[in-house]
């Protein structure tokens, strides 16, 4: 089967792409414009793969794409994340809603083709963790999101939903919480991934925001993207994703144990995210799992790997 994978040069989509890779499966790439940042440390022969370059939110260019490939199924991760949607939300909305629904159309248009649509949507679709009493979190609770980008996200679960019932397209969005590894670099909960960059150039860094978070490597969100998928599963779901929830003082105490200097070089603000953080991953488990959860201390000590050898090339530093 063909997989198309949209914002292939992106964080989440770099590492989808390696997994599709490992798994030797077709992979087709699309972004905006070739951008090797992420791809060339992550999939060294990526040169070799189909690489449509174009904007999803243009009428054609998806549906061109897969024909042109014959397209089965799409992993849709294109997007603005946090900083850029509060920027221009208008331009935001552009990108991560209308290039949604061009997503759900060209799957529409082609439902005898594309077989599954699978979507990032994101843990700011929900309201601040006051908002709840259910802990763990589940899907089906209110979402009052503080955020543009969060906004976004929950209209497009809606129009999945709606593509579901109106027009039969299979979808799952998956909602990931703080993502770390290789490649993450925009938004603030950057700060880990950013903190293990600073520890490699011995340089001090602070991490914007303290109290607990659900930390999440990166390998383990491509594998759930790639699991959701290959599997053949009606209707339109929306699924909670779930690492390893834990304070922001432990994580810290967890890059100490690999690097001592982090006790002096790496601290952090005291205020938490308002984000819920203990989310219910039951259903996910349920209908593709098991899903791997890599120990914290293994996927800081891979990242950190990658940083150290970026590093001895000259090619580290925290702004990138």
């Amino acid at each position: 089967m063909s997989i198309l994978v949209t914002g292939a040069c992106g964080f989440i989509g770099a590492w989808v792409v390696k997994n599709l890779r490992e798994k030797k499966l077709p992979v087709i790439l699309t972004d905006l414009k070739r951008d090797e940042t992420r791809l060339s440390v992550l999939v060294p022969d990526w040169h070799s793969l189909p690489f449509a370059e174009g904007d999803i939110t243009d009428p054609e260019f998806l549906i061109e794409v897969a024909k042109q490939f014959q397209i089965e199924r799409i992993i849709h991760l294109a997007a603005w994340q946090i900083p850029l949607c509060r920027q221009d939300p208008i331009k935001g909305a552009m990108v991560n809603v209308i290039g949604t629904l061009r997503v759900f159309e060209t799957a529409k248009q082609l439902r005898e083709q594309i077989k599954r649509v699978v979507y990032a949507s994101s843990v700011a679709v929900f309201g601040p963790p006051e908002m709840y009493d259910q802990v763990p979190v589940p899907e089906d609770v209110s979402l009052k999101p503080v955020t543009h980008y969060g906004a976004f996200k929950v209209c497009n679960e809606l129009c999945a939903n709606a593509y579901w019932h109106e027009n039969g397209v299979p979808s799952a969005g998956l909602r990931p919480h703080t993502v770390y590894g290789f490649g993450r670099d925009v938004g603030v909960t950057a700060d880990i991934t950013t903190a293990l960059k600073a520890l490699v150039l011995k340089q001090p860094f602070r991490i914007r925001f303290g109290g607990s978070v659900d930390l999440q490597y990166a390998a383990d969100v491509a594998e759930a993207f790639v699991k959701c998928a290959l599997v053949d599963l009606d209707g339109a779901r929306v699924y909670n994703l779930r690492g390893t929830p834990m304070s922001v003082s432990e994580i810290i105490g967890v890059m100490a144990e690999i690097e001592p200097e982090a006790k002096e070089l790496i601290t952090f603000e005291p205020t938490p995210l308002p984000l819920v953080w203990e989310l219910d991953d039951s259903a996910i488990q349920r209908d593709v799992g098991p899903l791997k959860v890599t120990p914290v201390k293994s996927g800081l000590s891979e990242t950190l790997e990658i940083f150290k050898r970026l590093c001895d090339l000259g090619q580290l530093s925290l702004s990138g």
